[in-house]
């Protein structure tokens, strides 16, 4: 009898120390109804509906080589800045719409994402990746639904040989920079619809471009010194003429370089922003990639630290 009694103490434990597990067993329970009925009351997201993608006769015609250039700030309803990209979100206010350049366009198509009630559409902006180089004057970004078009004709008149000359129409792919070394392929000849021998972009356009897609790496120490002049950025490590000043206060502690006299002087001969834009790009990069910008990164070292990093 007692060594029976001694194994169930062995083995199964005093009395109170099994209901101290039945307690704890009990709380747990509790707590993941407390959790599950917590979900139930919480306000989903309201169901929201897309748009039904449209292909407009403007957008074909872009195609068309031998037609008068088309003027796109005739047609509003295909065709808008890019400062409109950002209609209806969060960024709007901090966007500073009059600083980006007049040739760089979206499509009303890569705007519209879902059916709107007033809802912010800061997560519905669209991820720019297609892009129509059209007549080597104009960068449009088109949503994925017109680059499926677009692709397909430039193949088929470039098949048939109807570019008389050196195409200055191309659809390219542009990615983010997001890791050392990665392509963003809208600089690449092979990968141009139709290829084209002269590819190149000017590095300022480039400039806009990476603040607007979130790239976080540079390939050069042009495209590192581009983005700078754009944001009218003065990061360390800086010249004797820069350290100066900065300490007679024309270069803030992030970099930034505010009054126009002291940009000309500091050859910031490119900046395109009449005020502070680090809120603004932060937040967009975070949007972008749904992360902060790693402080590793060149673009991160840049907006939070205002240290350029090396281009290796």
């Amino acid at each position: 009898h007692k060594a029976v009694i001694k194994r169930l103490k062995d083995y199964g434990g005093s009395k109170k120390l099994l209901s101290q597990l039945l307690d704890e067993e009990q709380q747990r329970e509790l707590e993941q109804e407390q959790e599950m009925e917590e979900e139930r009351q919480q306000k989903r997201p309201p169901v929201v509906q897309p748009y039904e993608p449209v292909l407009h006769n403007e957008i074909k015609s872009l195609c068309d080589m031998q037609d008068p250039t088309v003027k796109l700030y005739n047609l509003p309803s295909v065709f808008r800045p890019l400062k409109n990209a950002f209609l209806s979100t969060t960024f709007h206010e901090h966007s500073q719409f009059h600083c980006w350049q007049a040739n760089l366009w979206i499509s009303t198509e890569f705007q519209r994402v879902i059916q709107t009630h007033g809802e912010s559409l800061d997560p519905f902006l669209r991820p720019p990746r297609w892009v129509l180089i059209y007549r080597n004057q104009h960068v449009i970004f088109v949503s994925a639904f017109e680059a499926n078009w677009l692709l397909g004709q430039l193949q088929h008149l470039h098949r048939n040989q109807k570019f008389v000359q050196p195409p200055t129409t191309t659809l390219r792919l542009l990615l983010p920079r997001l890791q050392r070394d990665r392509s963003i392929f809208i600089d690449i000849s092979r990968l141009t619809i139709p290829s084209t021998v002269s590819c190149s972009i000017p590095v300022e356009w480039l400039a806009q471009l990476f603040i607007f897609n979130g790239t976080l790496y540079f390939n050069t120490i042009e495209e590192q010194t581009a983005y700078c002049q754009c944001l009218g950025l003065c990061p360390k490590p800086r010249t004797k003429l820069e350290d100066d000043a900065y300490d007679n206060s024309w270069i803030a502690l992030d970099g930034y370089v505010e009054q126009p006299e002291y940009r000309k002087q500091l050859q910031l001969h490119h900046c395109c922003f009449s005020s502070n834009p680090l809120v603004f790009v932060r937040k967009l990069l975070e949007n972008r990639n749904s992360s902060h910008a790693p402080l590793t990164s060149h673009v991160g070292s840049i907006i939070f630290n205002a240290v350029k990093l090396p281009i290796l």
